[in-house]
């Protein structure tokens, strides 16, 4: 068997994938399509986007994916026998299972982004910490002693050697130094957003009746790993419902990589923009990276040959 992965919503910028998106007729043709269905050009507001700016970010993102799931299906002539999409990977995952369009999801994926920065600005300054080489048992530790203490700070993502951590700014700032004083880890990065987290479940709410009603979702062409409970999903309602528990609950990638090995896939492909996801596969599986830089190089090496 062999399995389709699409990471989260890694930090990237247009720098980050400028010559992917100015060589590649892949991206192009579906920054393109994505523009047409946004009503403004997707490439030049990536060029001048910021962290704040959700909506262009993820429209940007998913378009890259598709672009990197379009040259894959093209190079590999492989349909994988099953997929999985981690955190925002859920969103190409709905374009890949042709649970909705190319087009719907971007317009989808919109209006989400626009309900979740409304959200934003009302909800406060609640961040998202990403430490690197933390034992589970550790991080439960450290948040029960948070809140014993009276401070939110929550676990919202189990990426095996990755743990994430939601809370206020001012609590993640004492993560931090707290974090100085253990050994053999380190922290990674910030977001200035909370993600997966309890506090989520009211803009969870307002998605499904304000955005995921507006589409009529198809049951999915290939079996989905969900990345919440590690569970098979084939039908649309149960994806559906996948895709909006992301909201208000933890990404457990333990539960996803344990029903891998039962399932005994091969070939593991990681399809999207850089990400920690094929570091936490390649020791399990045989796996395939496919970002920006493979498919720029790969095209490089054919109009050379």
């Amino acid at each position: 068997m062999k399995g389709l992965v699409f990471p989260g919503l890694a930090p990237s910028s247009y720098e980050d994938v400028e010559l992917f998106i100015k060589t590649s007729p892949y991206v192009q043709k579906r920054f393109a399509e994505a523009s047409s269905v946004i009503g403004y050009s997707l490439v030049e507001a990536f060029k001048e986007a910021n962290e704040w700016n959700h909506e262009v970010i993820e429209c940007a993102f998913l378009a890259n994916t598709i672009a990197i799931l379009d040259f894959f299906k093209d190079k590999y002539g492989s349909v994988p026998d099953i997929a999985v999409g981690a955190s925002f990977g859920g969103i190409p995952l709905i374009v890949h299972t042709g649970s909705l369009t190319y087009e719907e999801t971007v317009w989808l994926a919109k209006q989400a982004a626009m309900l979740a920065e409304e959200n934003f600005r009302f909800l406060g300054d609640y961040q998202t910490h990403f430490v690197y080489n933390l034992s589970l048992e550790d991080t439960l530790e450290i948040v029960d002693e948070f809140t014993s203490q009276g401070m939110f700070l929550e676990l919202v993502g189990y990426m095996e050697r990755v743990m994430c951590l939601s809370g206020r700014a001012q609590t993640i700032e004492q993560l931090k130094e707290r974090l100085n004083h253990k050994p053999k880890c380190f922290s990674l990065h910030t977001m200035i957003q909370p993600i997966h987290s309890t506090i989520l479940t009211p803009l969870k709410e307002r998605a499904r009746k304000e955005v995921y009603s507006q589409f009529s979702f198809k049951d999915p062409k290939c079996p989905v790993i969900s990345d919440v409970n590690g569970e098979i999903i084939r039908s649309k309602d149960n994806f559906v419902q996948m895709l909006l528990d992301s909201y208000d609950h933890p990404v457990r990638w333990d539960y996803v990589s344990k029903k891998m090995r039962e399932l005994e896939l091969k070939e593991v492909y990681v399809a999207g923009p850089k990400n920690l996801f094929s570091q936490l596969l390649k020791d399990k599986f045989n796996t395939i990276n496919i970002n920006p830089d493979t498919v720029t190089n790969d095209l490089a090496s054919a109009t050379i040959g």
